[in-house]
């Protein structure tokens, strides 16, 4: 694959990534200013179920870009997620408050976040889809990682975002700019994507969707499995133990947001290293040892968490990650072994998105209510360990005979 179409691949999936997390940053602040209630925790509970509807709508839009992308090409579907990203962001970024408005104000809102949840679901796994087809055999798990790893480069922009805007010092409408920002910027990445090309001689049929659950129904379970697996260990150290260290006050807002963009930050430059020995070493037996990791290092990862100092944790979260992306880095270019290329970009979107709204958003609930209901860390470490028995049983299963041309 040529250098301006990866680029074109990693900065769009960058930014599409910003872009869909920013609302998280900027929820406290944004909560009074679109659903004004005289006590202001149930603004930020309204404010939070805003931010649960653009996890919803990923999966519709799996099943919307994915049909487009299989069915009238990768790139038409590539385009469209950036450009649907660009304007809802930019939307919210210029949207009236309530008091502007009335109630239009948190409609639109709810719309807007809408439609970025059906525009990512479509971006990370068509980027590595169109990838990975435009790429040899032999460096399809180092590229997988690459695009894989520009999401971490966008989690850590809209990070600092937050940080810097999120300030005291600034104005109350400053948290516009970087929703303006990073919907503008978003417009270069559709510039820089006008080098994408079609790849034609594709098998076309009426509806992909069909097709996967027709002919490909354990691939698509694997998907899921694999999908969701995937994000359980970012989401229980970066979603459940940090924020559970703040709230018990031991560590500050700043702490939290540096520990965060720290164990982001590695794993976004481990995963590409980790991709290029898993083209050497076989994709399937390093996701294999990254599960099998994972499930021992369970329970001493939460005894630490409860425990250790604060340099012990975060040593401990950084080492928990590193085996993490064992699985994780390998995986984009497995899951593009599971399906032929005509339903491919729908059987992969979906059943990654569905995996990860299943297993890997729920991850800290499910950690905070074991931790209540059978101790602080055996109960979140079942939850690990339990994901990491379905993550090798995806493994497993014997995989399907396809003709898969590339």
């Amino acid at each position: 694959m040529k250098l301006p179409t990866l680029r074109a691949l990693m900065i769009g999936n960058a930014l599409e990534c910003y872009d869909f997390l920013l609302y998280s940053f900027f929820v406290s602040i944004l909560s009074p200013f679109f659903f004004p209630s005289s006590e202001p925790l149930t603004a930020l509970m309204t404010g939070f179920g805003v931010f649960a509807v653009g996890f919803a709508a990923r999966p519709i839009g799996a099943i919307f870009f994915g049909h487009w992308g299989d069915r009238y090409g990768r790139k038409k579907a590539l385009l469209g997620t950036l450009t649907l990203m660009a304007f809802s962001t930019i939307g919210i970024g210029l949207l009236p408050t309530y008091e502007k408005i009335g109630i239009l104000a948190p409609i639109i809102l709810v719309f807007l976040r809408f439609l970025q949840g059906l525009s990512a679901g479509g971006e990370t796994s068509g980027a590595a889809i169109y990838g990975l087809e435009q790429t040899a055999e032999e460096r399809r798990g180092f590229v997988g990682a690459l695009i894989r790893s520009s999401t971490s480069l966008g989690a850590i922009l809209a990070t600092l975002m937050g940080v810097l805007f999120t300030n005291g010092f600034m104005p109350e409408w400053a948290w516009r700019i970087p929703f303006c920002l990073g919907g503008l910027v978003a417009f270069a990445g559709l510039y820089l994507r006008r080098v994408l090309k079609e790849q034609d001689g594709r098998n076309r049929v009426k509806v992909p969707l069909f097709e996967v659950v027709q002919k490909h129904p354990l691939a698509f379970f694997k998907t899921v499995g694999i999908g969701g697996f995937s994000h359980v260990p970012f989401y229980s150290v970066a979603g459940y133990m940090n924020p559970t260290l703040h709230t018990k006050g031991l560590i500050s807002s700043f702490d939290l947001m540096m520990m965060n963009m720290t164990v982001t930050l590695a794993c976004a430059f481990l995963l590409p290293f980790i991709g290029h020995f898993s083209d050497k070493l076989g994709r399937s037996q390093l996701m294999g040892w990254g599960a099998f990791g994972q499930f021992l290092l369970a329970v001493p990862i939460f005894l630490v968490f409860t425990e250790g100092s604060f340099w012990e944790i975060l040593i401990a979260q950084m080492g928990f990650l590193m085996v993490s992306a064992l699985f994780v880095a390998p995986s984009n270019a497995y899951l593009n072994t599971l399906f032929p290329p005509e339903c491919r970009y729908s059987g992969v979107a979906l059943g990654t998105c569905l995996g990860t709204a299943i297993f890997g958003g729920t991850t800290p609930l499910i950690c905070s209510q074991l931790a209540i209901l059978i101790g602080p860390f055996i109960g979140p470490s079942l939850y690990i360990m339990a994901m990491a028995f379905v993550g090798l049983m995806a493994l497993r299963q014997k995989q399907q005979k396809l003709a898969l041309a590339y």
